[in-house]
């Protein structure tokens, strides 16, 4: 045959089996494509070009979660001396524990699915702060790897998202316990720590700061586990399949900075590749997280250590690494 008849045939074969994927029998394709599409806010015409309006609100009725309305009990956490163990109930709560004299963090990497996790113990919350890009604008162009070297960062991973509306911080950030920006005066799903170190979770705004001696959040979400309490979730949890990052902290003070990967750059059929969100609250329910959320996914997913950058983002260029407004590091 001739190469051009060859390249057709190649097209014709390509567009049956994405059409089988959509339309055939696998609920899954469906499930993926919809909640991924749906996830992103911006492209949500994806799922439309394919799927009807009905056969789009009956996947997400199906896969979905119930959020958490209670609030953070700061009082449920002990921060200071981490205990040391001789003997340990899981090789998860080994991996945690188990570290050198006087660390200050540790790198635990594991698979979960085909995915390589990335999980940075911190062993001193008070030493996490929150970091931004130039002006808070994901137009400004700064990796975490830029803004963690600007701060000196020991570890850093993303944190909460941007608006694509005008690319700025999206809800409430603060550093150092001073309100550095609002997009309005709502209540964001926010990650935020108090002078204490007390990781708190939930919907908080920028009249929140005082009364609860909040020194940094950045917003996103959802919360996934208050007060030791999982979040309801419902299929897939209508979030989509994504690179994942999310923080947490354990009853013992221990913060966790999960990520994980997905496809990297070199995107394959199935998308960008990652979990989706009942998958990460499985992996934090293991580590024993007390109060836990998720941060910016997708391209945003990046985590940097000593001034590296340690996993495969999945953006197709700059190295992989998207730009991003905020951060957390540990200085």
């Amino acid at each position: 045959m001739k190469l051009v008849t060859k390249i057709f045939i190649a097209i014709d074969v390509l567009i049956a089996g994405c059409f089988f994927l959509v339309y055939g029998p696998f609920d899954w394709a469906r499930v993926f494509w919809i909640t991924t599409s749906m996830e992103t806010l911006s492209h949500r015409y994806l799922a439309d070009i394919f799927y009807s309006k009905e056969t789009i609100t009956e996947v997400m009725n199906n896969n979905y979660l119930i959020v958490l309305e209670e609030e953070t009990n700061v009082n449920d956490i002990t921060i200071g001396e981490v205990e040391t163990k001789e003997n340990y109930e899981s090789i998860y709560e080994k991996q945690i524990l188990e570290r050198d004299k006087d660390a200050l963090y540790k790198l635990i990497t594991f698979k979960y699915k085909e995915f390589d996790c990335y999980l940075i113990a911190v062993y001193d919350s008070k030493r996490i702060s929150v970091a931004t890009s130039t002006n808070l604008r994901y137009s400004d162009g700064e990796t975490l790897l830029d803004i963690a070297k600007k701060n000196d960062a020991i570890a850093a991973i993303n944190g909460g998202g941007y608006l694509w509306s005008n690319g700025k911080a999206s809800g409430i950030v603060v550093h150092d316990g001073k309100l550095i920006h609002a997009e309005s005066k709502a209540r964001y799903a926010s990650a935020a720590f108090n002078s204490e170190g007390v990781l708190m979770v939930g919907p908080m705004s920028a009249s929140d700061i005082e009364s609860k001696d909040i020194k940094e959040a950045v917003s996103f979400g959802p919360a996934l586990i208050v007060n030791g309490k999982s979040v309801t979730i419902k299929g897939t949890g209508g979030t989509g399949l994504n690179p994942r990052t999310a923080i947490a902290q354990r009853k013992d003070g221990i913060v966790l900075f999960l990520v994980v990967n997905g496809y990297g750059k070199g995107l394959s059929w199935k998308g960008r590749g990652g979990v989706y969100i009942n998958d990460v609250l499985t992996i934090l329910e293991r580590y024993k997280a007390y109060n836990a959320i998720n941060m910016d996914g997708g391209s945003s997913t990046t985590m940097v250590m000593d001034g590296k950058l340690v996993n495969t983002p999945c953006e197709p260029v700059k190295d992989g690494a998207d730009f991003i407004t905020t951060s957390w590091i540990l200085k």
